[in-house]
């Protein structure tokens, strides 16, 4: 199914408004639904790449951290994360995330399958989720998304601008212990693409929880 972008939003709710065929409309919504997050995920997961300036707040329990930084994402199988508070680096199948107050980097298998990882989240096209509900205002597009199991976070936000399919924001939950907000300040293209291929973090302590 191949949607021109702009009447994805006006095409769900103009069918499910047909009286009398609620089936063959819920089945047409849901292909909208899944056309609008292929479009998402087509164009951040875009195999030249991007690079994101955001405003990133994690919150665990009683303890946050917020700070401005940068995302690279390049394919499915790159992406990169530079904050004041961490770093985070995927290749393929190998994750590693520095920790500067600690001097330590963590290297383990990355599972892009995990529905609490919110990278595993953007890397796999929103896999195990699916569209709770869509609204449109003044050119944005927000959306909801709840899982379709019950591990992982609770609920997902985004708001991208209609035509463009680049997120905005993001939030994600997880109970009342974990909280995830992503502002996007700005998007560009993807300059170096070997510093995510080969690029390495680090640290004065490294530890392989592969071995």
């Amino acid at each position: 199914m191949n949607l021109p972008k702009k009447n994805l939003f006006f095409l769900k709710y103009f069918l499910v408004s047909i009286v009398g065929f609620s089936l063959v409309s819920s089945t047409a919504a849901f292909q909208v639904d899944e056309e609008i997050l292929y479009q998402i995920s087509a164009t951040v997961l875009d195999k030249k790449g991007h690079t994101f300036e955001v405003f990133w707040f994690y919150r665990l329990d009683e303890e946050s951290w917020k700070g401005k930084g940068t995302l690279t994402i390049f394919g499915k199988d790159y992406l990169s994360l530079d904050l004041p508070f961490m770093n985070v680096l995927i290749q393929k199948s190998v994750m590693s995330v520095k920790y500067p107050e600690e001097d330590q980097v963590l290297i383990d298998y990355f599972n892009r399958r995990d529905p609490s990882n919110l990278f595993a989240v953007l890397l796999s096209e929103f896999n195990g989720f699916i569209v709770e509900n869509i609204d449109a205002n003044n050119e944005q597009i927000s959306l909801s998304l709840v899982p379709e199991s019950l591990v992982g976070f609770d609920h997902l936000w985004m708001t991208v601008k209609e035509n463009e399919w680049i997120p905005k924001t993001i939030k994600a939950v997880s109970g009342k212990e974990m909280e995830i907000k992503v502002d996007v300040l700005s998007v560009g293209p993807l300059v170096n693409p070997d510093d995510l291929i080969m690029g390495k973090l680090t640290a004065s302590e490294i530890i392989d929880l592969r071995e």
